[in-house]
């Protein structure tokens, strides 16, 4: 399965909730995964609860499935909520059956964002576990109520715990990039060093897993979901060592550089006209202000005969939706901006006159 096919994998789904404007995505994997948590998991309830009948063992693990997805969502929006703080945006907080994940639009400007970031999930589950244990010290051992705190508990610090270990994509592994960062000035070395490292910890859930199989601590299921999840951190892994060797390419980025030059037109004149003005620059048309720029398809599907007569005008793509970019802007921060935009193309400003059009493609096509 591809990068590309397992991202899609794991964010298929519907739109759950909306909190602060963020979409939360419930994957349909997430649904395959609460049948067998309840499944296995009501026998165990009616065995452990006397008097207790299968209708009601059947009621409690569904309950138990459905909080072990809100503490999943609330560990992800840990994350989410520092991040808007930091004043980073949140595009979506994806929940499914490996966990979640959360998608922000840019990276942390420093280290110690970063880190803080990275921590805030696993805080949030260690808090949620520490509830679940003292519901095991006020509730009678062996009760409905005491069986539900106590899966809380080991569910939420097993989860708090393994996300701290140190190897991306996991958040200790987050943190232990900026930590590098923060170290050497380069966040690069970190992705490079915590990315090897995330490849260790696959490996080793893999074996632990063998290990908790061979040893009748795990079922077949169970060993499938833990490959599963070693498989996406190996992945994840994966694609923070490509970053690291992505860094020079990153650094050399220069906006103007690679803005593809305009020509700016009367936005009365005609395609021919423009066209012939613009020798093969982008064409910008103006009337006072900025209207809009030829749409080179449009004006590809003009009949050779009628281009000298077509109006500009009913060509153009609309300014407006066009946003402007310093012509300074390099590196990280140029990557920052086009991440957060989320916009094919962007008009270089030089002193409030545009002097270029930079298309996101030709930013990615530098990047490979």
């Amino acid at each position: 399965m591809s990068t590309t096919n397992v991202l899609a994998f794991r964010r298929s789904g519907f739109t759950l909730v909306r909190f602060k404007g963020i979409p939360v995505t419930l994957g349909y994997t997430w649904l395959l995964l609460a049948a067998v948590v309840v499944i296995v998991y009501a026998p165990i309830v009616q065995r452990s609860v006397p008097g207790l009948g299968a209708g009601a063992a059947l009621i409690v693990a569904a309950l138990f499935a459905v909080t072990l997805l809100v503490s999943v969502f609330l560990h992800e929006l840990g994350h989410a909520l520092v991040s808007l703080r930091a004043g980073i945006g949140v595009r979506q907080i994806n929940l499914d059956a490996l966990g979640g994940f959360t998608e922000m639009d840019r990276e942390a400007p420093k280290p110690s964002t970063a880190a803080a970031i990275a921590l805030a999930g696993p805080a949030v589950s260690a808090v949620l576990g520490g509830i679940g244990l003292a519901g095991l010290f006020l509730t009678v051992p062996g009760s409905l109520i005491w069986q539900f705190s106590f899966q809380i508990c080991v569910a939420n610090l097993l989860v708090a715990v393994y996300n701290l270990l140190p190897g991306l994509p996991l958040d200790g592994g987050k943190a232990l990039q900026a930590g590098i960062w923060a170290a050497t000035g380069d966040r690069w070395t970190g992705y490079l060093v915590a990315g090897w490292a995330g490849r260790v910890v696959a490996l080793a859930t893999i074996a632990g897993g063998l290990w908790l199989f061979a040893e009748n601590w795990f079922s077949a299921f169970g060993l499938l979901l833990l490959v599963f999840v070693a498989f996406e951190l190996w992945r994840g892994a994966t694609g923070a060592i490509r970053a690291a060797r992505m860094g020079p390419r990153v650094k050399a980025l220069d906006a103007a550089a690679l803005a593809r030059p305009v020509a700016l037109v009367p936005a009365s004149a005609t395609l021919g006209e423009a066209l012939s003005a613009a020798a093969g620059r982008e064409v910008v048309a103006v009337d006072v202000k900025i209207v809009g720029v030829l749409d080179r398809a449009a004006a590809e599907a003009v009949p050779a005969d009628q281009v000298d007569a077509m109006p500009l005008a009913g060509l153009l793509r609309s300014a407006g939706q066009i946003p402007g970019i310093e012509t300074g802007l390099k590196g990280q921060a140029l990557v920052d901006v086009i991440g957060k935009s989320g916009a094919e193309r962007f008009f270089i400003v030089d002193e409030g006159r545009p002097t270029g059009l930079l298309y996101t493609a030709d930013v990615i096509e530098a990047l490979r």
